[in-house]
């Protein structure tokens, strides 16, 4: 009876880390070398920074200035579905993003990198093994919105 209650225990405890895939928190403005490059090992992520073939999206080359672009990349952002601005420092946007349907929350990025001239972006799901390819949609839907207003270079 001890045994599987100690299954039942290490089974829970492994659902638990598997359905609750990555937590991601706002940058600290003062961090030296900040980065959108993590991504867990799970199909519910997607970067301009990724390594990683699954996680990996274009980057996002600025076509005018950043100080010019800055207001159009918010605008773009608060016009995702279900996105709102949660937190901004200079150059560096974090939202959540909730899906449609079930309302599961999703964290959107957005971090400039002037000496690059390009945005690197990064969406994430808090919950899910695979996200069903909702973060890639949101980020290309973002990328079509600032293409549609000159912000970055179209692809």
């Amino acid at each position: 009876m001890q045994l599987i209650r100690t299954i039942r225990t290490i089974l829970a405890i492994l659902s638990s880390v598997l359905l609750t895939s990555c937590v991601v928190f706002p940058l600290d403005e003062k961090d030296p070398d900040p980065g959108l490059y993590w991504c867990p090992p799970l199909h519910n992520c997607v970067s301009t920074e990724a390594v990683t073939f699954v996680h990996h999206i274009a980057p996002f080359t600025l076509a005018m200035p950043l100080e010019e672009a800055w207001p159009l990349i918010r605008e773009a952002v608060e016009a995702l579905p279900g996105t709102h601005i949660y937190s901004e420092h200079q150059g560096y946007i974090y939202a959540h993003s909730y899906t449609r349907i079930f309302h599961f929350l999703d964290f959107f990025e957005v971090l400039a990198v002037p000496e690059k001239n390009q945005l690197n972006v990064r969406s994430s799901s808090l919950i899910a093994l695979t996200d069903l390819f909702m973060n890639y949609s949101r980020t290309q839907k973002f990328r079509h919105l600032l293409e549609e207003k000159g912000v970055i270079v179209a692809q």
